[in-house]
């Protein structure tokens, strides 16, 4: 029997692979067989996916001399969640260098009907663009979208941006089966060329095409490098919690213009040192010059503040005026419309302006302190190679006081000195020191952040419980817990800052969040489970974390928590006298390994009547490698379940 219960599923293994080797991976024609797929075998959850992708990059001959790209796609349609894959967006830059251009855009769709191959092509009457200030996007909708149809679409693009070279995105929301990129530089161009992501190459090709091209009024044709690159059965990207920016790890090929080396002989240099930068922003009309104009400042901090001696509690007070007296307005714009005179008149301004007034203040004061550039999480990780101006979007200051050093950003009032907000941690930055050089310097918070709960509760002979829960919340916690109390209303606090368990009903009283720890109390009044004479009770009346919050097969990128933290339960449960323990839970330590974290699950009879409950979780990196995700993923389970199914079992008294 089992003999024949193999035979099906070889059928289908054979039918997946032969459908993948009957894609057509050199053109947009479309089959038949591509048509009846209706599966993609490498990931059963892909609602769509890439059977085909080319593109190819190179110079226009003559004119403009501008970047032409010939763009072809190929898109397999499996079902209705799929549709969206349908709606195309092709963003075309404009600015002082002129604008990206688009040509020759067709599209098709194709589908089965009644057996037989039918094709709607797009209209150009349903193309239409969308303008913004520095960009606009040409939209379309493919026709006649439906489950099992293929999709086919190729443009021309022209730009003038030779500075960035088409970047090639191998990786994508869904799937692709074949991936290729061609590229023709001429050898005079010479670009930074970095491939970004943890998906490996199928094809890296790099040959010397001879005259290639041509410049008019030069009688030699220029050689390129023509270089190709190929990437198959390429994974969905797929994000998921504890990720900083998924640009810093989305598999693609970018480039970035070096110098070009003209007819001359004479070298134009566009990628410059860091020497070359720090010269440049000390000159700038915007950060530079506001950094400058210390004097600016003079007399803006009260006397009862700028008359004490210097130490870290006079840097304390200056960091808590700035941060209680001027707003910052939400944007970032860090190296234009910096304005500290504006600032000062208007009490808001953006991220630098902020910033570089604290900056300012310290100088005055005869403090040691220095701006610092960096880029927030969800802006991805700037180059450390060569400079790159353009991925920093934020501006800090690091204060060193008696040997010690603190990074700073006042643009939030429920930061606390030396705790920047949980959107700048992101691994380093650039310390701009204009007189020795720049540096990179790690940006990464001290010690732990905590949670920690302590429950007192009573047992009543009915099975429910009575008691208080007090939340004590510290380091990133409190932060977060501050902000989400400025955005609820009072009775919100029980379903908004804590996690309950099923049976777990409250009452919160309104915390003080003036200071740095942040406690909310709750009064409990739980559920339990009474079965005969026997009362099955869990303890936990909160939860950690509601859920497991790494689901993915495999993660192919780190977990990035942002700090370090430790989760601490501790629980005292009285019984009544006339009531005894009759089961409890198992003890449980785990740990991570590497000495990446670990759980300490313990319960203890203090008497005949009162049970101690502990539950302590520690993470003591703020980061780990994807090696560690399988890991995550059990500990996490083991902890839930922890949380979730620990009974105590009491019973009254024979």
């Amino acid at each position: 029997m089992n003999k024949f219960l193999l035979l099906p599923i070889l059928f289908l293994a054979t039918t997946l692979c032969a459908q993948e080797e009957s894609f057509n991976l050199t053109g947009l024609t479309v089959s038949n067989s591509e048509l009846e797929a209706s599966v993609y075998s490498k990931d059963s959850t892909a609602n769509a996916f890439y059977i085909y992708e080319d593109g190819y990059s190179r110079f226009q001959q003559g004119g403009d001399y501008n970047l032409l790209t010939d763009y072809k796609a190929k898109i397999k349609i499996l079902n209705k969640e799929g549709f969206d894959q349908a709606n195309i967006e092709i963003r075309l830059f404009k600015g002082k260098s002129g604008e990206e251009k688009l040509r020759d855009l067709k599209a098709a769709t194709y589908y089965l009907e009644n057996g037989r191959q039918h094709v709607r092509y797009l209209s150009p009457d349903l193309v239409y663009t969308e303008e913004h200030p520095e960009y606009d996007i040409v939209k379309f909708t493919f026709p006649s979208v439906q489950p099992g149809a293929v999709l086919t679409y190729t443009f021309q693009k022209e730009s003038p941006y030779i500075f960035n070279f088409e970047t090639w995105w191998f990786q994508e929301d869904i799937p692709k089966v074949y991936s290729r990129y061609l590229t023709d530089i001429p050898g005079n161009y010479r670009y930074n060329i970095k491939k970004i992501g943890s998906q490996p190459l199928d094809v890296e090709n790099n040959d010397l095409k001879k005259d290639c091209f041509f410049v008019e009024g030069i009688e030699k044709p220029a050689d390129c490098t023509r270089s190709e690159y190929v990437m198959k059965d390429i994974p969905a990207f797929k994000e998921e919690k504890y990720l900083t920016s998924k640009y810093n790890f989305i598999t693609r090929i970018e480039y970035e213009l070096q110098e070009i080396i003209m007819t001359d002989g004479r070298i134009k240099k566009y990628t410059e040192t860091w020497e070359d930068v720090d010269r440049e922003l000390r000159r700038d009309n915007d950060l530079g010059k506001q950094l400058r104009k210390t004097k600016w400042v003079r007399g803006v901090l009260p006397e009862s503040i700028s008359s004490k001696t210097n130490n870290v509690e006079k840097a304390r007070e200056i960091f808590e005026f700035v941060k209680n007296n001027y707003r910052w307005n939400g944007e970032y714009k860090i190296y234009r419309n910096v304005s500290i005179k504006d600032l000062l008149e208007e009490k808001t301004g953006n991220v630098s302006a902020i910033n570089i007034l604290l900056h300012n203040l310290y100088v005055e004061e005869g403090f040691k302190v220095l701006p610092l550039l960096s880029s927030t999480r969800d802006n991805g990780l700037p180059t450390q190679l060569y400079p790159v101006l353009s991925e920093f979007n934020y501006l800090m200051v690091q204060l060193e006081v008696d040997g010690k050093k603190y990074l700073l950003d006042a643009t939030e009032k429920n930061t606390d000195f030396g705790v920047t907000p949980f959107r700048t941690l992101n691994k380093y930055g650039r310390l701009l020191d204009f007189k020795n050089g720049s540096s990179w310097v790690d940006i990464e918070p001290e010690g732990y952040s905590n949670i920690i709960l302590q429950d007192s509760i009573k047992l009543n002979s009915d099975g429910t419980t009575t008691g208080v829960s007090v939340h004590s919340f510290s380091g990133y916690h409190a932060l977060g817990v501050k902000n989400k109390l400025d955005e609820i209303q009072p009775d919100e606090i029980f379903s908004a800052l804590s996690n309950p368990n099923s049976h777990t009903r409250s009452l919160a009283t309104v915390p003080n969040k003036d200071q740095d720890k942040v406690d909310i109390t709750f009064a409990l009044h739980n559920s339990s489970q009474k079965i005969n004479d026997l009362i099955y009770i869990n303890p936990f009346s909160f939860k950690f974390f509601s859920e497991n919050p790494f689901k993915l097969k495999e993660r192919t990128y780190p977990i990035d928590f942002g700090y370090k933290d430790v989760y601490t339960y501790n629980i005292i449960l009285e019984i009544p006298e006339t009531h005894e323990f009759v089961e409890l839970p198992e003890n449980k330590m785990l740990s991570l390994p590497e000495n990446g974290g670990s759980l300490r699950f313990v319960t203890q009879k203090i008497n005949d009547n009162s049970l101690m409950v502990h539950c302590r979780v520690a993470f003591p990196q703020s980061v780990y490698s994807q090696g560690f995700y399988p890991y995550l993923q059990k500990f996490f389970s083991e902890m839930i379940d922890i949380q979730e199914q620990s009974i105590v079992l009491v019973k009254e008294k024979a």
